[in-house]
Parts: C-alpha cells; structure tokens; sequence
C-alpha cells in the first residue's frame, strides 16, 4: 500500500539501535547527507526515549516506529499505548529555543513535528525531516531570484515547443523561483528524475525567450497509472516573464499534447488561493466537478501569494476536460443525487441511470487504500461492494487514524454499484462528507468522491471561488459537513 518500514519492540533503549540503523540505511537510499541523517536519527531518539520514560514509567511496553522514506525527505512515527499525554504539552513546543533537550531539541532538529492523541489507540509523535543536500548546488538562490521585480517588454518573442533532452535543469530552478521548496510534486526538485520520466510519466511542454533561447516556461501533463488520462500541471514562469501571456500559449500547445496522445481527458487541481488558475481552466473549457478540501500542504508558498503565508493546508478545485466520453450506466447514491446530476450537467454528459442492485454480486469487496506520507493524506477507493464490506472498510479507516493523516478521502465507483446507499450511509457515519464526482478516475470509470477532516489545520480563509458553480458546490459542501458531524459515530 506505501512504502515503509515498521519496527515493534520493546521499550528498552538498548533497541533503539535497530531503529537507528534502518534510518540510517534509508536515508542512504534517498540521498540524505550525514548531517540530515544524524539529526533526524537524533530527533527519534529524544522521542524513543520519551515513550520510555514517561509513557512506560516503571513498566514495560512496546513502541512501534514506522518510518516512510519519500522522494526528498522522510516521516517518522512514534506511536506507543503508554501513560497518556496533555496536548499542551506539546502544544507549547517551542518552550525555549535556547534550551536543546527533550520536545525543545526535536523541534530544532526537523522540519515538522507533530503530535496526535488516539485515545484508546494511545498517541503518536511524527516527525518529518527534507533532505536539503545537492539541491542548493543545482538551483539559484530564491533570493536573489525573486529580488528582480522587472518585467520584460510586452514584445519579447516567446515560443512554445515539446521537452527535448537538455531542459530538466531549468525547468528545476523555474519551480524553485515560483515556490521554494514547498512545491507537492518532489520530483521536480531533480532534474535527473524530470528527464526519466518524461514521455512515460509526464509530457512537458516548454516556453522559451526566442531572442536568448532560454526556458521561461513550463507546463505538464502527468499521465495517471490505471486510466487513460492525466492531470495538469506544474505551470510556472519566470517572474519577469509573467504578464506576457506564457501561460495560455503553454496551455493550448498542452492540449493539442493531449490530443495526441488519445487521452480521453484532463484535469487540473486548481489551488482555491491561486484564484487565476481557476479562470485558467474555465478560459480552456474546462467544467468544475469537486472540491477537495485539505489536500494542498501547509508548506506550500506562491510568491507574493499572501494566503500561503497562513500556515494552513489549502484546498483545490477539480476540473476536468474531456476529449472522448462513452456514457456509463451509474448507480447514484439518493442522498447525492442532485448534486450529482448537477454536476453531469454542467459537463454536458448523458447520464445512463440505473438502480443500484441490492443483492451483491458474487465478486468479493474490493477496496484499497494509497497513502502519502510527504502530504500526509490518504484515499480510499471503493471499487465493488461485497461480503463484510463494512468490517473491512472501518478496519482500513482504522489504520489510516492510526497515521495520523489530515485529510482521508474516499473514492466510490459509480458504474454498478451494489448497495450505493448502504455503502455511502456507511461512511456518512464516519465522518465522510461531499466532495464531487471524478470522471474516468480508474480503469476509465467514474467515482463518487468524499472526504473526512482529520486535522483542525486545514483553512477556511484560503477557500476562494472564482466561478458562481465553484460557490455553490463550496456552501453544498459545507452544509453537507454540518449535517455529517451532527449523526456521526464515534
């Protein structure tokens, strides 16, 4: 289901040494220099130790450590069943920035820490640490970089090709002008990982200054695993090359790529404070179909982006294009179905609508779960409704508490579904709410989306609508939010 690595031993320091040694071999893997290593190694152990001393005092117990290593970082979790823990304790960290002990210590040695109190499932302290190495020697300082404020002439030649070998490096210093090191897709950060991938993975285009044949532009599609089409993104231009237009070049010659390449269609993930790139889409016949809250990072910053400064995660706006559509015949959940048809509108899709069987089939259930560490998120994808659904389902929602995530999201297949509205009734008690319909998201299928908060970090000021359908579909989410706490189990 992800990648990672999960150590239960007993509370004794004289384990800690296995733990150590497989960060260590893991943090060789993904690059990470001594230093890195040594403090996020350190950071553990003040919290291995904590667990033994204030959660087991004067007895045994087990701490279970799991560790996610990532493209350019990794995440460390301490979960133990021991005494339990005031949050404000926590909350109060940094206490001393001049002392360098115990909760004070951690919070100098990483770059997030965090805590989670699981009730009866005990308590997890996490902690995140970014591999900072080489990546200063392959991009320029943001600095100096975003000091240069002016513009280039309205007349400066610019052209839009395809990514040839040669590119990657640039394209790596454009994303790091426009967003530090808070950008989502870690891959970028590399220019070696950006020319593997591309025409497998992601299709770039570029723009380029004609007059001095330099990249000034990008622009991608990010092909998806099990359908046939791809996401959007990765849009940046350089500082003083933006007014001039960039953008929308970049955006048809993306299309025209897409075209190409016979998908069926194209999403973007419009980030909700980003206000221009929910025009974007809509200028480009884009139709808006979700909302997903919470699924942008904290972390993420946009130059002279002012909403981004509010350490909060931030929301995005799903809008699709489609190129070929063959109508499917849906099961609709009752308590969606307006919403739903709605939204099938507005795209001006037929829609084929069929009962929902009420006897499953003889397949089994079939659901799974992907979980991402670095944005430490989770979704759920409900493809067929079977025989204990409702055990399986609560036991992945289980472990997914269990992390810690912020956001856990649930995707449901609307091609024949069998007992939709028990399937939905049963995540509505969970705390899963609205969040809009994904087309052709798996195996060129449709899936119902909803989303469950599992952080008090996710904002409410940085949700803002360009579009009168994005305001509606946003007071529709939210009312279904209120009526989703007010009959939720506990």
């Amino acid at each position: 289901m992800n990648n990672a690595v999960i150590l239960k031993l007993p509370s004794e320091e004289r384990y800690f040494t296995i733990i150590s040694t497989t960060v260590k071999e893991l943090a060789r893997d993904i690059h990470f220099s001594d230093e890195d290593a040594k403090d996020l190694i350190e950071a553990v152990h003040e919290l291995f130790i904590n667990a033994i001393e204030h959660a087991y005092p004067n007895q045994k117990g087990v701490i279970e450590t799991e560790i996610h290593p990532f493209d350019y970082g990794m995440r460390v979790n301490i979960h133990d069943w021991g005494m339990p823990m005031a949050a404000d304790k926590y909350s109060s960290v940094p206490i001393d920035l001049n002392k360098d002990e115990g909760f004070n210590r951690i919070y100098k040695l990483v770059d997030r820490f965090e805590y989670a109190n699981l009730g009866k499932n005990g308590k997890i302290f996490s902690v995140i640490k970014y591999a900072k190495h080489n990546m200063q020697a392959i991009l320029p300082s943001r600095q100096k970089e975003t000091t240069l404020h002016e513009r280039m002439p309205r007349d400066t030649p610019i052209k839009v090709r395809y990514y040839t070998p040669g590119d990657e490096e640039a394209i790596a210093k454009l994303i790091y002008q426009n967003y530090g090191y808070s950008y989502i897709k870690e891959s970028f950060y590399y220019p070696r990982k950006i020319r593997e991938l591309q025409n497998k993975k992601i299709f770039s285009i570029v723009a380029l200054d004609a007059s001095l044949e330099k990249i000034v532009g990008h622009f991608a599609l990010v092909k998806m695993p099990d359908a046939n089409i791809a996401e959007i993104g990765v849009v940046v231009v350089d500082p003083k090359y933006k007014g001039l237009g960039i953008m929308n070049k970049m955006f048809e010659a993306l299309m025209d790529r897409a075209r190409e390449l016979k998908l069926d269609a194209i999403f973007g993930e419009a980030i909700m404070y980003h206000i221009f790139s929910q025009k974007s889409n809509l200028t480009h016949g884009f139709s808006e179909t979700a909302l997903l809250m919470g699924k942008a990072p904290e972390e993420v910053t946009i130059e002279n982006n002012e909403l981004t400064q509010k350490k909060m995660r931030g929301s995005v706006l799903i809008g699709y294009r489609l190129f070929h559509y063959i109508p499917q015949k849906l099961t609709i959940p009752e308590v969606y179905r307006d919403k739903i048809l709605q939204i099938y509108e507005k795209a001006r899709l037929h829609v084929d609508i069929h009962p929902a069987p009420t006897v499953h089939k003889a397949r089994h259930v079939h659901l799974y779960y992907n979980y991402d560490p670095l944005m430490n998120i989770a979704t759920i994808v409900i493809d067929h409704y079977g025989k204990h659904f409702k055990h399986k389902f609560l036991l992945m929602l289980s472990q997914l508490r269990a992390k810690h995530c912020d956001m856990i999201y649930a995707e449901i297949n609307l091609n024949d579904m069998p007992q939709i509205d028990k399937v939905v009734k049963i995540l509505n008690q969970r705390g899963f709410f609205f969040a809009g319909v994904l087309f052709l998201k798996h195996k060129n299928q449709d899936y119902l989306c909803l989303q469950n908060k599992h952080s008090t970090r996710v904002g409410r000021r940085n949700l803002v609508c360009y579009s009168d359908f994005c305001k509606d579909l946003l007071a529709y989410i939210r009312t279904d939010e209120q009526r989703i706490k007010k009959n939720k189990i506990k």
